[in-house]
């Protein structure tokens, strides 16, 4: 198991919208059902998505030590990406618009997502949804367990490793919901606000530092 694959997937699990759905769902009736295949939506996509693009990789000989060029290549455009990234984050304005919409929802009663969630087939769907499209930082979690070049049941037992730590960040609140759903649910809100705050901050930390090491490795492969 490549230890810097589990390095990207920590840094690729920092995902707050995730959070603001497992709190969504926390709420109403049939909640450990609909947590449990939310969360099931999101690891069976985010892993089918890591065997799709391992085997892409290995087609476009982008993996490997004897395909230096085109993995350097891959790598250095993962990091522009990412670096790219923070830079927009980092320019975008927060939307005032969500705060006061957030305040009248409270003021009337349950979001909108909050209604929409309330069935089980409909939270898998969301587990799908925010997880379908892979992060640069996940498919650099990736490229690294393909290069090392593992059998492909070492590969998998990676990929899935890799899955669960990329992931913690709803398979924690889903544990402490199922656990203790009312003291959880407060927990939760809390982490949600500090998450509001400064969530934008730590994605632009963690982009930019992620991309700035692929950028470098990736014109480090390519010059040697």
């Amino acid at each position: 198991m490549p230890p810097q694959a589990l390095e990207l997937a920590l840094a690729a699990s920092i995902y707050p919208p995730a959070v603001v759905a497992v709190i969504a769902l926390g709420r109403g009736p049939q909640l450990k059902s609909r947590v449990v295949v939310f969360v099931l939506g999101a690891v069976l996509i985010t892993f089918a998505l890591g065997v799709l693009m391992s085997l892409v990789l290995d087609e476009l000989g982008a993996t490997g030590s004897h395909h230096w060029t085109p993995g350097g290549a891959f790598e250095e455009a993962l990091g522009v990406a990412l670096i790219g990234l923070a830079v927009y984050l980092r320019s975008k304005r927060p939307e005032e618009t969500d705060t006061d919409t957030a305040d009248t929802e409270t003021v009337s009663g349950p979001s909108k997502i909050e209604r929409y969630l309330e069935s089980r087939r409909l939270a898998f769907v969301l587990g799908v949804t925010l997880y379908v499209l892979p992060s640069p930082i996940y498919i650099a979690a990736v490229k690294t367990i393909a290069d090392a070049q593992l059998s492909t049941s070492s590969e998998l037992l990676a990929l899935a490793v890799t899955v669960a730590v990329m992931l913690w960040l709803i398979e924690v609140p889903m544990l402490m919901l199922l656990a203790m759903p009312d003291r959880a649910s407060g927990l939760l809100e809390r982490a949600n606000l500090w998450f509001t705050e400064n969530g934008r901050l730590l994605a632009v930390l963690v982009s930019a530092g992620v991309g700035i090491y692929l950028t470098i490795k990736g014109l480090v492969t390519l010059i040697g």
